[in-house]
């Protein structure tokens, strides 16, 4: 395997289901070590490889490559039956990772009451009409534990006499908000759950921040892989309606206990359009015919839920937004194809304010959101683009499309997704891409 002068971190730019997953599974060749520092399996990446799918939830994209060693950092909150149930899927697909995943004993862990409080908020805010719209999956609780000191670790499963202390006082403050109706298992089974699930996973715990430090010392390559995106980070995003989790570059390193200067490049994920998942202000929304064509000819339904996706024309103050936060040195911009045969493609260049004046800033506050209307601009369409590979060939308008794109986003484009497949796709030469895949 060559190895590339880079440790390079692939990131979301919008409300994730960029299409990570397709970049890390085509890049992963490339490095000894690929990490998911963030999320739980709330997110989803899908890889295509000749035609067949293969979704992935809670195990690094880079599965796919038997090169590669699996890294879950610490910044991650695990459902050890979902994992399993993935890690069955792969094998069964003849993908084994025995001896190539290593899971952070300080990983959090997600459990039964977990998930039941996420749909009991979900419920009750569905009623108020106050719903955010998680997947129901119990990862806000899990973070909630976390951060309230009541959470439980995978290190801590290698304490079996000590498991129910640990997970009690969680336990207990959520059975006092669902009451004794809610159908809650008993502490007793979700600590005998929790030790039979986690026996098959016990080899794969270790100190994972000391493996991360040791390999970038020794001069590993590295690739982290963002689950969610930006516009989701629960600081950086749209809050409330975000996930619980820093899917933004900060999140990398508390995820994983590495310093900012083991990094060294950052490629941001955008599609040409713009989707997101579950409720929260989205301007560039299409509710119309449009919209709907956008969601079929991308397939816009979640990896995860299986929720249609809102769609919408590519934003590009909030994606401006996302390459700051987060350093962004290139772009890839995903699906271009889902676009061709439109006779116009819009872009969102900035917001209209009530009292009628342009902005390209994101409000920080939720209220703020509603009195902006979006300022789109119109491009000419183009017939195909599907199955590029030199950009330097695809139609002149498309091309006109994708420079005002990077303009506007004020960073160069370093790699274009011209189709599903990981064979459909361009890279632009004389960016740093260029140079990693030689």
């Amino acid at each position: 395997m060559d190895q590339p002068s880079i440790n390079l971190a692939i990131l979301g730019l919008q409300w994730g289901d960029e299409g990570k997953g397709k970049v890390v599974d085509l890049l992963s060749p490339r490095f000894r070590q690929v990490v998911r520092f963030q999320g739980g399996n709330n997110a989803g990446h899908t890889v295509v490889v000749g035609g067949q799918s293969i979704a992935l939830h809670q195990v690094p994209s880079g599965a796919l490559h038997p090169d590669c060693f699996l890294v879950v950092g610490n910044g991650v909150v695990l459902n050890l039956e979902v994992l399993q149930q993935e890690l069955d899927r792969l094998k069964a697909r003849g993908f084994d990772l025995a001896g190539r995943l290593l899971l952070s004993e300080k990983a959090h862990l997600i459990l039964p009451h977990h998930i039941a409080l996420d749909l009991w908020r979900e419920v009750r805010a569905d009623k108020l009409g106050t719903k955010i719209g998680t997947t129901g999956r119990g990862i806000g609780p899990a973070y909630e534990m976390k951060a309230s000191r009541m959470g439980v670790r995978l290190g801590d499963l290698r304490h079996p006499g000590s498991l129910a202390d640990r997970i009690r006082q969680g336990y207990e403050e959520v059975r006092l908000r669902l009451g004794e109706a809610e159908g809650l298992p008993s502490l007793q089974a979700i600590v005998d759950g929790a030790l039979r699930t986690a026996q098959p996973f016990l080899p794969f715990i270790g100190d994972a921040q000391t493996h991360l430090q040791t390999a970038w010392q020794r001069g590993e390559s590295i690739l982290f892989e963002g689950a969610q995106a930006t516009l989701l980070d629960i600081d950086h995003g749209t809050y409330p309606f975000v996930t619980s989790s820093n899917c933004s570059l900060g999140g990398l390193f508390t995820g994983t206990g590495l310093p900012p200067k083991a990094l060294d490049k950052v490629l941001g994920i955008a599609k040409a359009y713009t989707t997101r998942v579950g409720a929260g202000p989205f301007p560039a929304e299409l509710l119309d015919a449009t919209g709907a064509r956008l969601r079929e000819a991308g397939r816009e339904f979640g990896t995860t839920t299986g929720r249609p996706r809102r769609c919408g024309w590519f934003d590009a103050p909030i994606t401006a937004h996302a390459c700051r936060t987060n350093g962004v040195d290139g772009l890839a911009i995903m699906k271009l194809d889902v676009l061709d045969g439109l006779e116009e493609v819009g872009m969102v260049v900035g917001y209209r304010t009530g009292e009628g004046g342009l902005t390209t800033q994101l409000p920080s506050c939720a209220a703020d959101w509603a009195g902006l209307k979006p300022e789109i601009r119109r491009f000419k369409g183009w017939d195909s683009t599907r199955g590029f590979t030199d950009p330097r060939d695809l139609p002149g308008t498309a091309r006109a499309y994708l420079e005002a794109l990077a303009e506007a986003v004020g960073v160069p484009i370093a790699y274009l997704s011209t189709g599903p497949d990981r064979t459909e796709g361009c890279v632009y030469p004389g960016t740093f891409l260029a140079s990693l895949l030689g």
